[in-house]
């Protein structure tokens, strides 16, 4: 037994079927018609992602606006280096004939003079001493104990009274050995022994000059100043093979 077609659909089917033919037909303006839903881009079929065309985009769009930026900046580039061009290119010419109007440089013989007159200054500079005078005012403090030991005469200017001295005096007619009263009239010259010692605290100012000679190639500048010839010495040699020092030796290597 054979079920009829309408049993054969799903009920989704059946159901537009029956909305289709209770509904009224639409006019050809109507099909036509496309409703915002019916613009919208479709689907692939199922187990697909959706993908939409590319499409341009309207104008007003930012996108839009960036082309512009980019395609104005393009432009400005390009007239920018044009005229970069031009102006290198006047400048050349201008060279050109700045050189040719003074007859030209000679080239050799600027770096001769250039570099010759550089390393014989570097020579003199290493050979140079520092000659001065300096200076100096200030106070020195000083803290000293001097011992003096030594052995001097002195005359007594005045009497001197020695009191209770032992005296001995020995005669023909009397003999003396006991203590007595001493004076010691002025004018009497007597060698006297001095040992002490002289304490010195004292600010003694001085004012002088010290006078200095300090040659260069004794200071730190000597390894600075060598180095500086060694480094001009290659192009010295390639434009001037035969060059001499100012002391007269070759500063070339001979070949």
């Amino acid at each position: 037994m054979t079920m009829p077609d309408n049993d054969k659909k799903n009920p989704g089917d059946r159901f537009r079927s029956i909305l289709s033919a209770a509904g009224p037909k639409k006019s050809d303006a109507a099909e036509t018609r496309k409703s915002p839903i019916a613009s919208l881009p479709r689907l692939k079929a199922e187990g697909q992602s959706a993908k939409v065309e590319n499409a341009a985009p309207p104008p007003g769009h930012p996108a839009d606006a960036v082309d512009k930026n980019e395609r104005f900046l393009r432009a400005l580039w390009t007239f920018a280096s044009i005229v970069s061009l031009l102006v290198n290119a006047v400048l050349i010419l201008t060279l050109f004939l700045v050189l040719r109007a003074a007859g030209g440089i000679n080239v050799t013989g600027l770096g001769t003079g250039l570099l010759g007159g550089l390393y014989s200054n570097f020579e003199r500079m290493d050979a140079a001493t520092i000659k001065a005078n300096i200076p100096v005012n200030d106070n020195i403090p000083l803290d000293l104990k001097i011992p003096v030991q030594t052995t001097t005469g002195i005359t007594l200017a005045q009497d001197v009274l020695i009191q209770n001295a032992h005296v001995k005096i020995a005669t023909s007619t009397f003999n003396i050995d006991s203590n007595a009263d001493v004076t010691l009239p002025a004018g009497t010259a007597l060698n006297v022994v001095l040992n002490f010692t002289v304490p010195i605290q004292q600010s003694v100012p001085v004012s002088l000059k010290v006078p200095v000679n300090i040659p260069l190639k004794d200071t730190e500048l000597h390894p600075a100043i060598a180095g500086l010839e060694s480094t001009i010495q290659p192009l010295y040699c390639a434009v001037n093979p035969s060059a001499l020092s100012i002391s007269g030796s070759p500063i070339c290597p001979a070949h």
